[in-house]
C-alpha cells in the first residue's frame, strides 16, 4: 500500500511540475493595459546594440565577448557581429528567412550555432509569433501575456514595469526551455525617453544548456535600409 501511495505521489508531483504556471484570472477592463506592457518591452525600428557578454558553457568554462547586433523588428532581420575583447572579428552573420553567415572562426563557423545565436536574439528582442491566448497575473503578483507560437511552442512575457521584464519559453510539452531576464534598464539621451534593458541575463536549460550574460555598453537607432 505504502508503494502505490508512493508512486501516486510520485505521478501527480510530476504532473504538476511540467505545466505552465497557471495564470489568476483579471479584471477584463484591464486586460488591453497588460497586453500594452507587454508590447512596450519591445522596440519599433532598426537599433544597434553593443554589449560586453559573459558565455557560461555546459562544462562551466566561461568566455567574455563583445556583441554586435543589429534589429530590423517590422522585416524580422538580424545582424550580428562577435568579436574577441581584442576586436578579432569571429562571426559575422545575418538572419532574414534565413541565416547568412559572412565570416567564422570554428567553433563560430556551424549552421547550428548561427540558428541558436539568431534564436536567441529574437527571443530577447522582438514580439512572439503567434496569438496571445491568456492574459493575467502570476501568484507573485507580474503581469503576464501567454503566447503560442507557430511552431507550438509558449512564450511567457511576464512585466514587473519596463526596468524589469522576463521572458519565458516553454517547449510544446510546457516544459521550461529558456527564461531571459532583464533589469538595470538606462534611458538613452535625446530618445523621448526610451528606456533599454542595461543587463540581459539569458539561461538555456537543454540538454546542452548555457547561460549568457549581456552588459549594454551603448545602444542608438538607426536609419532604415
Amino acid at each position: 500500500m505504502k508503494s502505490v501511495t508512493f508512486l501516486f505521489i510520485l505521478i501527480f508531483g510530476t504532473i504538476s511540475c511540467t505545466g505552465l504556471p497557471k495564470l489568476d484570472p483579471v479584471n477584463s477592463s484591464i486586460i488591453p493595459e497588460i497586453h500594452k506592457r507587454c508590447s512596450a518591452l519591445f522596440l519599433n525600428g532598426r537599433w544597434e546594440f553593443i554589449h560586453s557578454i559573459e558565455a557560461t558553457m555546459p562544462n562551466n568554462k566561461k568566455s567574455f565577448i563583445i556583441g554586435i547586433t543589429v534589429i530590423s523588428p517590422e522585416i524580422k532581420r538580424v545582424e550580428s557581429v562577435i568579436m574577441t575583447i581584442e576586436g578579432l572579428v569571429l562571426f559575422d552573420a545575418c538572419y532574414e528567412q534565413k541565416v547568412v553567415i559572412n565570416r567564422g572562426i570554428p567553433p563560430f563557423d556551424s549552421v547550428d550555432f548561427a540558428r541558436h545565436l539568431m534564436d536567441d536574439i529574437k527571443l530577447m528582442f522582438f514580439k512572439p509569433d503567434g496569438q496571445i491566448i491568456e492574459a493575467g497575473m502570476l501568484s507573485s503578483g507580474e503581469y503576464v501575456c501567454r503566447h503560442k507560437s507557430n511552431d507550438g511552442h509558449f512564450v511567457d512575457i511576464v512585466t514587473n514595469n519596463v526596468c524589469a521584464w522576463e521572458i519565458r519559453r516553454y517547449t510544446p510539452s510546457a516544459a521550461l526551455r529558456k527564461t531571459i531576464k532583464a533589469s538595470h534598464c538606462k534611458t538613452l539621451p535625446g530618445s523621448n525617453g526610451i528606456r533599454i534593458p542595461g543587463r540581459i541575463e539569458l539561461d538555456d536549460r537543454g540538454a546542452n544548456g548555457y547561460s549568457l550574460t549581456l552588459e549594454l555598453i551603448g545602444a542608438k537607432p538607426l536609419a532604415k535600409n
